[in-house]
């Protein structure tokens, strides 16, 4: 006796995608495959076939040309575009800011190379010691170096600067406190020429 793989919860899923989207958006896809990842590939390839369904039966009784066929094939390509555009945007936008400087190939030094700027700058950035909001120039060459939106490189610094970070000493009858600095602070604090500085700082 043959025995069929089957995935109960992958089936009750379905179904209740098809008992609630009777002709899926793309919206509604993306909003299925985001609650359940784990059958985002069967919910899209689903959404297509009821999609493809939906387009071949618009004109009831009439039976389906080829012209109809390739408009239902259209439509089910359209939606698994979408919907797969959608998902690779909800991964860019989940990056860290760790993830994306070693996706572009770099560490530390290198972008700090890359960019021409104080690589002491860079390792503060990314110790989560340097406050928001950033320079327009270092904020442009980072999202430019790595292929990631201003609005990203803002989260990221926000998320850094929420992790763990390196405390300074603490009094007896004190909290130790967070060694943050400005943007430029940082900049005036760095090695680099004034010439340098007042570039960065966007006074040149």
């Amino acid at each position: 006796m043959i025995e069929q793989n089957r995935n109960p919860e992958r089936d009750d899923v379905l179904f209740a995608f098809h008992q609630t989207c009777d002709n899926p958006t793309a919206e509604q896809v993306s909003e299925w495959t985001r609650r359940y990842p784990q059958y985002a590939d069967d919910i899209r390839e689903h959404a297509a076939l009821r999609a493809q369904w939906a387009s071949e039966s618009d004109e009831q009784g009439t039976e389906p040309d080829e012209s109809m066929l390739a408009r239902g094939r259209s439509h089910a390509l359209n939606l698994l575009h979408s919907a797969r555009q959608e998902a690779t945007a909800q991964n860019v936008s989940e990056k860290t800011w760790p993830q994306a400087v070693s996706a572009a190939g770099f560490d530390i030094p290198r972008l700090a190379r890359c960019i021409n700027i104080d690589r002491m700058v860079l390792a503060e950035l990314n110790a989560g010691r340097m406050r928001l909001p950033l320079g327009r120039r270092l904020a442009d060459a980072l999202s430019d170096v790595l292929g990631m939106s201003v609005a990203w490189l803002e989260r990221a610094v926000s998320d850094l600067l929420a992790g763990p970070r390196r405390l300074g000493h603490a009094k007896a009858d004190e909290a130790p406190t967070i060694n943050t600095r400005s943007y430029a602070e940082v900049i005036q604090a760095s090695s680099m020429s004034e010439d340098e500085k007042h570039y960065w700082l966007g006074e040149d």
